[in-house]
């Protein structure tokens, strides 16, 4: 069984992997490590990628496992971060089918990160119908060789190709604009996005 990290609206690369098992363990006893996408993702807007990225609050400092990390409410990133998709995403296709939930996920009143990211990726997967279910890691195991755990999360360290580009509301001038969060998809794509993740059937 499979362990994946946490991921905030994971990128289609994460979903990718995810909808490949029936069941996947998602880490819950790492130290949270900074700067991955466990606390942040990136959507595309008129002026190119944007990084959203969740302030925590760590009760034991770098030794804070994931499951007790904390969500911060003083500094507003709920609602910078809905204007952001809003701002983003507003003309897109799917935006009116999909933007209440998304705001209900966003303003969820839970100050826990961990139940926060879960929430939203098992919305995700009910949207698109993925076949698989979600549980949490009861310990820590060691990073292996190729681990998702790091693979999957880290900025900058995976690129994801996609063989059957959809059409993005904010083209880059150098086409299509790859790794973004799995929000891109289904806001420009809506159930059809599962097609990105699955096979598709014929």
């Amino acid at each position: 069984m499979p362990i994946l990290p946490t991921s905030y609206f994971g990128s289609i690369a994460y979903f990718k992997e995810l909808a490949q098992h029936p069941l996947v363990q998602i880490e819950a006893h790492e130290h949270f490590p900074k700067q991955t996408y466990r606390n942040r993702c990136d959507i595309l807007g008129g002026d190119g990628i944007l990084s959203l990225s969740i302030p925590t609050k760590k009760p034991n400092g770098s030794k804070t496992p994931t499951e007790n990390v904390l969500l911060p409410d003083e500094e507003n990133w709920r609602i910078r971060h809905w204007r952001a998709m809003t701002s983003a995403y507003q003309s897109s296709a799917y935006f009116d089918y999909y933007s209440m939930e998304v705001e209900e996920l966003l303003f969820n009143e839970t100050d826990n990160l961990l139940k926060f990211n879960t929430a939203i990726t098992q919305r995700i997967i009910d949207w698109l119908y993925i076949d698989t279910k979600l549980v949490m890691t009861q310990e820590f195991q060691p990073i292996e060789l190729n681990d998702l755990r790091i693979a999957l999360v880290h900025k900058d360290e995976f690129q994801h190709k996609i063989k059957s580009p959809y059409i993005q509301v904010f083209p880059g001038e150098n086409n299509f604009q790859e790794s973004l969060s799995i929000l891109d998809a289904v806001f420009c794509e809506g159930p059809m996005a599962r097609n990105l993740i699955l096979p598709t059937t014929k």
